[in-house]
């Protein structure tokens, strides 16, 4: 099966399913009669641009990445809302402390808004830091934020 077949089988299984390990995704293919290894899964999944996100049953699924058309401030407030666990800050920088697995999936959130207070988001796997461009910027992103958790947005 050619690569492109293979990940449109693989988008159609992660918005009928929540998949939370590689092996399940490989499970599902060998369930449509596509025989694959994970190491090709690793692959797909890297060249697909597959985030880990929050599961309403707890642990983590695989989603796929956003689409330009998407409310990106509505899914960064959703998984705020389920993975903030602090917020600190300084001149211009701000620390998120969020859920294991959730920290780079809420920076590439981030980095997705169109603001001009943000320079950019970096994470690991249980944190974010996000730049700004001023004080000024770090209040308006923790506004946000703050907003975003008390659903006025």
């Amino acid at each position: 099966m050619r690569k492109n077949e293979r990940q449109k089988n693989i988008e159609e299984i992660l918005t009928q399913n929540d998949v939370q390990k590689q092996e399940d995704l490989v499970a599902f293919l060998d369930q449509r009669g596509i025989e694959v290894t994970q190491a090709t899964i690793s692959r797909d999944i890297r060249d697909m641009q597959l985030v880990k996100l929050p599961s309403k049953s707890g642990g983590y699924h695989y989603a796929l990445p956003l689409k330009k058309d998407e409310d990106v401030k509505v899914k960064l407030k959703n998984t705020l809302q389920e993975s903030l666990q602090k917020i600190s800050s300084n001149a211009t920088f701000i620390f998120l402390m969020v859920q294991p697995g959730s920290g780079p999936a809420i920076a590439s959130l981030f980095n997705q808004l169109d603001s001009q207070d943000i320079l950019g988001a970096i994470s690991d796997d249980g944190s974010v830091l996000i730049i700004t461009t001023s004080l000024d910027g770090v209040n308006h992103v923790k506004e946000l934020v703050t907003a975003m958790l008390s659903n006025k947005i």
